[in-house]
């Protein structure tokens, strides 16, 4: 599924447009792709001595796509649902997390306009944009 989802065309336009534009495509589907490319972009070294999980809860349409990653000997898991206790939880919506990881808009800026909340470890979530190599079209 991974191979089809082109995130650098879903990600041309404005928030509503892009939200649509994943819409239409299956929002599941795109963050599911969305998440495996993170998994295959992990690099481990980035990582080390990392033992962590962080908890995305990704908004469409009023609806929560949640998603946790953990982070732990130099290994990525990612996979859909809840942690328990999350070190970091990043919550946004579908439009502004797509452009993130298309590397079109950086977590900083999203952050500081409110459309990025992090609840918990600051300095992980931080960090943890250095765990993966950037996105490739």
């Amino acid at each position: 599924m991974a191979a089809e989802i082109d995130l650098m065309q879903l990600t041309v336009g404005s928030d509503e447009e892009v939200a649509e534009k994943i819409r239409g495509a299956g929002t599941g589907g795109v963050l599911d792709a969305v998440f495996a490319g993170m998994q295959q972009r992990f690099q481990p070294d980035r990582a080390a001595g990392v033992d962590a999980k962080a908890q995305w809860l990704v908004s469409d349409a009023g609806e929560e796509h949640p998603y946790v990653i953990t982070v732990k000997d130099g290994a990525c898991e990612i996979e859909p649902g809840r942690a328990e206790s999350p070190r970091v939880t990043l919550s946004t919506d579908v439009a502004s997390y797509a452009k993130l990881m298309a590397g079109r808009v950086p977590g900083p800026a999203l952050y500081m306009s409110g459309k990025l909340q992090i609840q918990g470890d600051l300095m992980l979530a931080q960090r943890m944009t250095t765990f993966f190599a950037p996105y490739q079209a």
